[in-house]
């Protein structure tokens, strides 16, 4: 234990020590964990940095006005190289409000208690180099914001297992998610003590239920949760016969501090996915999942069309139906 805490310790001060040497434009300085409330009220906070109004969501249903819902462009990173990032966070700036991900690949074991990802680019990341490279792109995001700029940053890693990820041990994924959520809350602390109120940090996770057992990924999950009050973003599937609706329900609400984005690829992840596990949450669980919004890419549905299935499904039963007022974010992932 005291090992990992001084491993911990030794990846925060290397941070600071590059960044001082000139490898961001800003220092980043000591983390700091924001608090967030556990079961429904988490589903009802304000995650945008600066108040929005509102979707009128059922005025766009019945209006067919679904483009008009803002969807942010997601990334899947392929480099940590400063001058990219800076750029990428500049281009988000002037893109519409709302949330966007930053997915860094697969979980990765480096050797000497560092954890990191094995990027879309084909390179191993540490947790430190990512924390470089989003630390860039959030002062992208400030030196060219625009009176609009209003984002919610996620900073995501997959449950993705091959050769090239971190061993297949609870302990090895609950380390990795300690030192992921250690890494989202540096960078939150380098956002918020620098002043940049136009960007707020979270975590998230491409949780693919036929990619890794729920002993591993909940194992990820709780590691984060434990070292991190930053909201998680769960953005993956929910692809019937690998887990229990239990399992499914966990990593992506029942965890104390996450909240599902679901991939809403097809009409039928909607409805005869989430939507099932919806109502099952409301009958077993007490209470409904509050999704927040939905992922989208090239395949299957245009962001519109993702988001009017969600909404649809969701407003189909009286029990989910409740979460609409906080159903506002889309995000197309490329």
């Amino acid at each position: 234990m005291h090992l990992k805490r001084t491993i911990s310790f030794l990846i925060v001060l290397t941070a600071a020590l590059s960044i001082l040497a000139g490898r961001l434009l800003l220092p980043v300085p000591a983390t700091q964990a924001a608090s967030t409330q556990t079961g429904p009220a988490k589903g009802k906070l304000q995650l945008l940095p600066k108040p929005a109004p509102r979707l009128q969501s059922f005025a766009l249903l019945q209006t067919n006005a679904w483009s008009s819902v803002p969807t942010p462009t997601s990334l899947y990173e392929a480099t940590t190289n400063a001058r990219t990032m800076y750029a990428q966070g500049c281009s988000a700036a002037h893109g519409p409000a709302g949330l966007l991900i930053l997915d860094w690949g697969q979980p990765v074991y480096m050797g000497y208690g560092q954890y990191g990802t094995y990027d879309f680019g084909g390179h191993d990341d540490s947790d430190t180099a990512i924390l470089h490279a989003v630390a860039n792109f959030a002062q992208g995001v400030w030196y060219c914001r625009t009176p609009s700029t209003n984002i919610a940053l996620a900073i995501g890693q997959s449950n993705y297992y091959s050769g090239n990820a971190l061993p297949l041990t609870t302990s090895a994924w609950y380390a990795d998610g300690v030192q992921w959520g250690q890494m989202v809350n540096a960078v939150q602390s380098f956002v918020a003590n620098n002043h940049y109120n136009v960007i707020g940090i979270y975590g998230a996770g491409d949780l693919e239920m036929g990619w890794e057992n729920f002993a591993l990924t909940s194992s990820m999950v709780n590691g984060y949760n434990n070292a991190s009050s930053r909201i998680f973003f769960d953005f993956g599937d929910d692809a019937p016969g690998y887990w229990t609706n239990y399992q499914t329900w966990y990593v992506a609400y029942g965890a104390r501090d996450n909240l599902p984005i679901p991939e809403i690829y097809f009409d039928a992840d909607a409805t005869y996915d989430w939507q099932v596990l919806n109502q099952w949450a409301c009958a077993h669980m007490g209470s409904p999942m509050y999704i927040r919004g939905v992922m989208s890419t090239f395949i299957g549905n245009t962001p519109a069309q993702a988001w009017a299935a969600m909404y649809r499904a969701t407003a189909s039963n009286s029990c989910t139906a409740q979460t609409l007022p906080w159903f506002t974010f889309s995000t197309y992932i490329v």
